[in-house]
């Protein structure tokens, strides 16, 4: 009985992970003072979630507050939010009816913090 359900479990968690349409992409990007991870999570032909993660990896001071952009073809992402011991975090962006974020798509990163602005190319890891 037990080898039995066993091999049902182990089917069904076979089953659901092959049909699952999931696709994970990881967008990254580095200049002199930032660092910027976007994780994208295709869930299916319109929809996805979103997380972002910039960190701070200047020589100077951390800034307290920064202004972002992230903009792709699939849309834009923009805010002004305050660090964490040098990072900033936001996830769980979610669209459902919206075009969704391709493998190869040129994504940018724009950060703005006390009157300097860099801008960065993130690419598919």
């Amino acid at each position: 009985m037990i080898k039995r359900t066993l091999k049902l479990f182990l089917f069904s968690t076979i089953l659901l992970t092959a049909c699952s349409d999931s696709k994970l992409m990881n967008f990254v990007g580095e200049s002199q003072n930032w660092q910027v991870n976007y994780e994208v999570n295709v869930l299916d032909e319109d929809s996805e979630i979103t997380n972002l993660t910039i960190k701070y990896i200047g020589q100077k001071a951390t800034p307290k507050e920064i202004n972002y952009v992230v903009e792709s073809v699939s849309g834009k992402s923009a805010g002004n939010d305050s660090l964490n011991n040098g990072v900033l975090k936001i996830g769980g962006h979610s669209c459902s009816g919206c075009a969704v974020t391709q493998e190869n798509e040129k994504i940018t990163a724009t950060i703005t913090w006390n009157d300097k602005t860099e801008s960065l190319i993130l690419k598919n890891r």
